[in-house]
């Protein structure tokens, strides 16, 4: 079995975890949805992810926890624990403490992103989470939408905060897909960062171009299908260089959000491209913010 083949079956695993990462993620069950022996999807999960079945799971359980808790006035621990896939929340809470040294209720967000060792890497990609909330102007213009159930075809960068050209081949493997298929990007193609920089190490942070499709196709190599479920989004459009883009999800999430009332949906957030990077350049934007919404 090739590499290219190994790699699609992972994905598969990865989007499992991604998924639901609020149930039972044991390696009898990554190992038949990647359909290969657990004995062997162990060695072969972690040779191409750089990490094992555990750890991973593991770091992404108390990301997500962190993420749930930053949206919470006065955090709920036990339905935190339960959010990320823990019975028990004794049990998370020594999990949690092996992984960040204290117990959630002492954890300092202030205090682990001074220490982060990437830090210095992590302030010059943006300031965004360092910035206080702007004042909300009054042409600042938020609509709220329902999208449909969709098929997504994703190509996928990690790292690409550190190394841009991550992104771009990212994209280009997008491009050739979508090529290929004749299907037009502009509006069908979104940018979706699935973890957040503040809370994930800059090393470890993914981004996918994903493009919505026909139910019937199928991904190529390098690439991985998903589906996006229907649900109500908060959607501003803007136009300009990335100062202009950081501006805009500063107001949309520090400034609309809280004055709206409403909550966070647990999806990743998207850019909409109405304009692709071949088609404007990668210093230039023409994309729609879009983020998921509580009915």
């Amino acid at each position: 079995m090739t590499n290219e083949r190994y790699e699609t079956r992972i994905n598969r695993a990865l989007a499992l975890i991604d998924r639901h990462i609020d149930q039972d993620l044991s390696i009898e069950r990554l190992a038949d949805e990647a359909c290969l022996s657990p004995f062997h999807f162990h060695r072969i999960f972690s040779a191409l992810t750089g990490e094992s079945v555990h750890a991973m799971t593991t770091r992404m359980r108390m990301e997500r926890a962190l993420a749930l808790a930053r949206r919470a006035i006065r955090p709920q621990w036990k339905a935190i624990a339960a959010a990320v896939g823990y019975r028990s929340q004794d049990v998370f809470t020594r999990a949690f403490k092996r992984y960040f040294g204290c117990t959630p209720s002492v954890f300092d967000l202030e205090r682990y992103w001074r220490d982060r060792p990437d830090r210095d890497d992590a302030l010059a990609v943006s300031r965004y989470f360092l910035r206080p909330a702007l004042a909300l102007p009054a042409d600042f213009e938020v609509e709220i939408v329902d999208r449909p159930a969709t098929k997504l075809i994703i190509s996928r960068a990690v790292g690409g905060y550190l190394d841009p050209t991550l992104i771009v081949a990212a994209f280009e493997r997008i491009n050739a897909f979508s090529k290929a298929l004749g299907i037009a990007m502009p509006g069908r193609l979104t940018g979706a960062s699935q973890d957040d920089p503040e809370l994930v190490s800059l090393s470890r942070c993914r981004y996918d171009f994903c493009l919505e499709v026909p139910e019937e196709t199928s991904a190529s190599k390098g690439l991985q299908a998903v589906h996006r479920t229907e649900g109500r989004w908060a959607v501003t459009h803007v136009e300009g260089d990335f100062a202009a883009v950081d501006r805009a999800w500063n107001l949309l999430f520090k400034s609309w959000l809280p004055a709206s009332g409403r909550n966070l949906r647990a999806a990743p957030v998207e850019e909409v491209y109405h304009q692709t990077p071949n088609e404007i350049g990668w210093d230039c934007f023409d994309v729609t913010l879009a983020i998921p919404l509580d009915d």
